[in-house]
C-alpha cells in the first residue's frame, strides 16, 4: 500500500488520523463475515489478511512517530550545534576544517562556507602553532581521550583571542584508525587576562615582601607560613626554616615590660584587625640570640574559605626610635621641670604670637593660670602691647635680635623686673618662636642702692679719715716747725742781735741755721720725697730706713722685682705705707727689730712688716687697728683695690700683710 511521505509535523498528523480511522475500519471488516457459501477457508484467510493490515498499518503509525521523534530531535541538535555559546569544530586527520557552528564562525570572524577546508592553523597564533600540532597528534593518538591547550587564536581581520582547545578523535569503526578529530574552543580572554593579571598581582606582591625593607611575615593557626629576608634579619635567623613552621610565641617573651601577658595582647590587636580590616601595636621582641627588640607591627587578616584567617603581619624595628622618643620626653619632662623650677618668670611664644609656654613663677606674679594663658595670642594676654614699643620688640625677636627691656608694661606693678627677649631657632635654623625670661630684680636693686649708699659712706668715712690723716699731718709739721725750726731760728736770731758777744756767739748762730735748714730739708723730705721721683722707689725706700737711727729700731729691709715699670701711684702709695708701718713699729710696738718685704711679682705688689714688739689685740677698740697709721693705710689700699691683713698677739709681736693688684 502506498502511502505519500510527510514533510511536515501538520501532514503527519493528518496521516495519523486518517490511519486512525481506516483502523476503525478495517476492524469493523474483521468483524464481519462473507456470507453463507463461502467456504471457510477463505473466511480465515480473509481474516488473516484483515489482521495483517491492520498490524502493518500499525507498524506504520509507529515508523511515523519515530520520524516526528527523529525531526523534533535533529531540530533541537540543529539548535544545540548551530547556536551553542562555544565554537564546535570538525578537522580531519590533517587538520582541515570539515565543519564548524555558527560560534566558531563567529570566533575566527568568517562566514562558515570561507571556512570550510581551510586549515586550522592559520587561525593560531604563529607563536602557538607548534604547541597546535603537537595537541592535534596527541590527540589523534589517545583515540577515546580529551586533550586540552590554551593558545592565542587570530581572526582574520587581525584581532587575536585567548582559546581553550577541547579535542577528542573520532572513529567510525572500533578497529579504524582515528580520521577526525572533534574540536571545542572556548574564549577564555577574559580569564586569561584576570590569569595573567593574578598572576602579575602575584609576582608585584612577591617581589614586594622579598624585597620589602620592613620585616614582613604570614601567619596561620598561630604558626609562621613565610618570611622575607628583613624578617630573618629583624629576628638573627640564618634560614627560614629557623621561623617558618615555628609558633608566633617563640619570638616574643611571655610578658611585657608593662606586665601584660603577650599572646593576650597580640590576640586582642588581632580581634581589632578582623572587625577593623587592621591592627597596630607595639611589642617587645626576642631574637634567636636573646637581645630585645621593640617593633611596630601592623596585622592585616585575609579571610579564607573553611580556614582561620591568614595574617600578613609588617614588623618595623623601632627601638631607636622608642629610645628616641623616650629622651625627648625626658628631656621634655626635664624641660618642663626647668620652666616650673626656675626662678625666673618664663614666656614663649611662636610665629603667630601665640603663648606656647607659661611657667609656675609668671603664674604667681599675673595671678592668672597657665591653662587660660597657652594658645592665646600675646597682645591679646597684654593688650597693653598693641601699638608700642612692645609690640615692636616682639617682632624684632621673630627676626632674630636679642633685646632687654625694662620698661615692659608688665612690670609696672611693684617692684623692679627686668625682661630679656631671645629668638628661638628650629634645627634648620629658621626662627620658630621667642622666649621671654622676666626676672624680679628687685632685691638686687635694693642691695644695689645699699652697696651704693654703703659705698658713699665708706667714701665719707675715707675722706674724712684723710681730711683727718692730713689735719694731723699738717699739726706734726706745724709741731716740727714750731719746736725744731722755729725754736732754732729764734736762737739764731738773738745770737745775732747781740753783736757784743764776739765770735763765739756768731759761730753758733750759724750752727743753729745749719741746724734749722736740716731739719727743714728733713720735713720737706717727708712732705715730698724728691728722691722718690728722681731715682725710683727702690732707693727712696733704701734712704727711708737709712733715716732711722739703729739705736731706735734696726730695720732689715728686703726688695725684689721693684726694677718693673709701675704707674706712679702705686709707688708712692708703696711708699707712704712702708713709711707708715715704720712710723708705727717706732712710736707702738717698743720693737727693737723689724723686718720689712716689698716685692712686685705677676703684677702684685706684696708688702709685709714684721717686728719683735709687743704686739696687741686686735678687737679691742683701743687696739692700734683703730689708729689713725692703719686707717690711713686702709683708705689708700681702698682706693687702689688692695688687702690688708694684720696677724698680732700681746707680747708675740706683728706681721702686717698687703697685697695690691698692679693695673698698668
Amino acid at each position: 500500500m502506498d502511502t505519500p511521505p510527510f514533510s511536515s509535523a501538520g501532514s503527519v498528523h493528518a496521516a495519523l488520523q486518517e490511519l486512525r480511522a481506516r483502523a476503525e475500519k478495517r476492524k469493523s471488516l474483521v468483524t464481519q463475515s462473507l456470507g453463507e457459501g463461502v467456504p471457510d477457508e477463505a473466511h480465515r484467510l480473509v481474516q488473516e489478511l484483515q489482521v495483517h493490515q491492520i498490524e502493518l498499518e500499525m507498524q506504520y503509525e509507529e515508523l511515523l512517530l519515530a520520524q516526528v521523534e527523529l525531526e523534533a530531535m535533529r531540530t533541537r541538535y540543529v539548535d544545540l550545534y548551530d547556536f551553542a555559546p562555544i565554537g564546535y569544530f570538525t578537522l580531519n586527520a590533517v587538520g582541515n576544517i570539515v565543519q564548524l557552528n555558527l560560534k566558531a564562525s563567529q570566533q575566527l570572524g568568517s562566514v562558515r562556507q570561507r571556512l570550510v577546508g581551510r586549515r586550522f592553523a592559520w587561525y593560531v597564533a604563529p607563536q602557538h602553532r607548534a604547541n597546535f600540532q603537537q595537541f592535534v597528534s596527541r590527540t589523534l593518538a589517545a583515540s577515546g581521550q580529551r586533550q586540552t591547550l590554551e593558545a592565542l587564536l587570530q581572526r582574520d581581520d587581525g584581532t587575536t583571542f585567548y582559546g581553550l582547545l577541547e579535542g577528542l578523535a573520532v572513529t567510525h569503526e572500533p578497529e579504524e584508525v582515528p580520521t577526525q578529530l572533534r574540536l571545542v574552543v572556548v574564549d577564555i580572554t577574559r580569564q586569561y587576562e584576570v590569569k595573567k593579571a593574578l598572576e602579575a598581582s602575584e609576582a608585584r606582591f612577591r617581589q614586594l615582601f622579598e624585597q620589602s625593607h620592613d620585616a614582613v611575615v604570614l601567619v596561620q593557626n598561630q604558626h609562621y607560613l613565610d618570611c622575607n629576608s628583613s624578617a630573618l634579619t629583624l629576628l638573627a635567623a640564618l634560614d627560614s626554616d629557623e621561623v617558618v613552621g615555628h609558633p608566633v610565641t617563640e619570638f616574643f617573651p611571655e610578658t611585657q615590660p608593662d606586665g601584660q601577658n603577650t599572646l593576650q595582647l597580640i590576640g586582642s590587636v588581632v580581634r581589632q584587625a578582623v572587625r577593623a580590616g587592621s591592627g597596630k601595636l607595639e611589642v617587645l621582641m626576642r631574637r634567636l640570640t636573646g637581645e630585645d627588640v621593640w617593633v611596630e607591627a601592623v596585622i592585616t587578616p585575609f579571610a579564607s574559605e573553611g580556614k582561620t584567617e591568614l595574617l600578613h603581619i609588617v614588623w618595623r624595628d623601632i627601638t631607636a626610635a622608642r629610645t628616641a622618643r623616650a629622651e625627648l620626653l625626658r628631656q621634655k619632662e626635664f624641660s618642663e621641670s626647668l620652666l616650673d623650677n626656675s626662678v625666673d618668670g618664663i614666656l614663649a611664644f611662636d610665629q603667630d604670637l601665640r603663648v606656647t609656654a607659661w611657667n609656675k613663677v609668671l603664674q604667681q606674679l599675673s595671678g592668672r593660670p597657665a591653662a587660660d594663658i597657652i594658645g592665646q595670642l600675646l597682645l591679646d594676654v597684654f593688650p597693653e602691647y598693641r601699638g608700642t614699643e612692645a609690640e615692636q620688640s616682639l617682632h624684632e625677636v621673630l627676626r632674630g635680635q636679642r633685646l632687654m627691656r625694662h620698661d615692659l608694661p608688665f612690670h609696672q606693678g611693684r617692684g623692679h623686673f627686668e625682661s630679656y627677649l631671645v629668638p628661638l631657632a628650629s634645627p634648620t635654623g629658621d626662627i620658630s618662636g621667642g622666649l621671654i625670661h622676666i626676672r624680679d630684680v628687685t632685691e638686687r636693686v635694693r642691695m644695689a642702692e645699699e652697696a651704693t649708699r654703703l659705698k658713699l659712706r665708706q667714701q665719707q668715712e675715707v675722706l674724712a679719715a684723710i681730711l683727718t690723716t692730713q689735719e694731723e699731718e699738717r699739726k706734726r709739721i706745724a709741731e716740727a716747725l714750731h719746736n725744731g725750726v722755729g725754736q732754732l731760728l729764734y736762737a739764731a736770731k738773738l745770737n745775732l742781735e747781740n753783736r757784743s758777744s764776739g765770735p763765739t756767739y756768731r759761730e753758733a748762730a750759724l750752727s743753729l741755721i745749719d741746724e734749722s735748714i736740716r731739719t727743714t730739708r728733713n720735713i720737706s723730705h717727708e712732705l715730698t720725697p724728691g728722691i722718690l721721683e728722681d731715682f725710683g722707689l727702690k732707693i727712696a725706700l733704701e734712704e727711708l730706713v737709712k733715716r732711722i737711727p739703729k739705736q731706735q729700731l734696726h730695720v732689715q729691709l728686703h726688695l725684689l722685682g721693684l726694677e718693673q715699670p709701675r704707674p706712679r701711684l702705686y709707688d708712692v702709695a708703696t711708699y707712704r705705707i712702708v713709711q707708715e708701718l715704720l712710723t708705727n713699729i717706732i712710736k707702738h710696738a717698743q720693737a727693737q727689730e723689724a723686718f720689712i718685704h716689698v716685692v712686685h711679682e705677676d703684677s702684685h705688689l706684696h708688702i709685709s712688716a714684721e717686728d719683735d714688739g709687743v704686739g696687741f689685740q686686735q678687737h679691742t677698740t683701743d687696739s692700734p687697728t683703730k689708729g689713725i697709721g692703719l686707717a690711713g693705710i686702709r683708705n689708700r689700699l681702698d682706693l687702689l683695690g688692695g688687702t690688708l691683713k694684720v696677724d698680732s698677739r700681746p707680747g708675740k709681736g706683728s706681721i702686717i700683710t698687703i697685697e695690691i693688684t698692679v693695673k698698668q
